[in-house]
């Protein structure tokens, strides 16, 4: 994974920054607040990957995160070891402006040396063994 360097995106420096470990990227208040907010408020797609998969998952040794902070983005989860992202996509993300944000925000996500994987909502639901096969497929090094 590339280093992240603090010049790469905007920032208030009148913030007050908390230091996340390990990924040396800073946190606003305003960032962790939006944070909390969606983790409360997760969809019914990204609450049953979150339960019936990525708890499971993190008791063999795979620890993955929801709702991580990455420099100005939330990404949905995240598998630090790799930097592997996934995010779970409703209907908001297939209009001409969501995909164009989408696009954008992936491409800066892979400028920093990440890889970003996309799901979204109908493919988790109607074929979750699939997805989650995708994923532990991706882990592994196996795409």
């Amino acid at each position: 994974m590339k280093a992240f360097h603090y010049r790469e995106w905007l920032w208030n420096p009148d913030d007050d920054w908390e230091l996340v470990e390990g990924m040396n990227l800073p946190v606003s208040e305003e960032m962790k607040r939006r944070r909390r907010e969606l983790r409360k408020n997760m969809t019914a797609e990204e609450n049953n990957l979150w339960h019936d998969f990525f708890l499971h998952y993190k008791k063999m040794g795979f620890h993955f995160i929801h709702q991580k902070v990455i420099g100005h983005y939330i990404v949905d989860f995240f598998y630090p070891k790799s930097g592997l992202i996934v995010e779970v996509d409703g209907g908001q993300h297939f209009t001409e402006e969501g995909r164009k944000y989408d696009a954008f925000r992936t491409r800066q996500l892979q400028k920093w040396g990440f890889t970003v994987v996309r799901y979204s909502n109908l493919a988790v639901h109607q074929n979750f063994d699939g997805v989650c096969q995708d994923i532990i497929n991706r882990v592994n090094g196996r795409t």
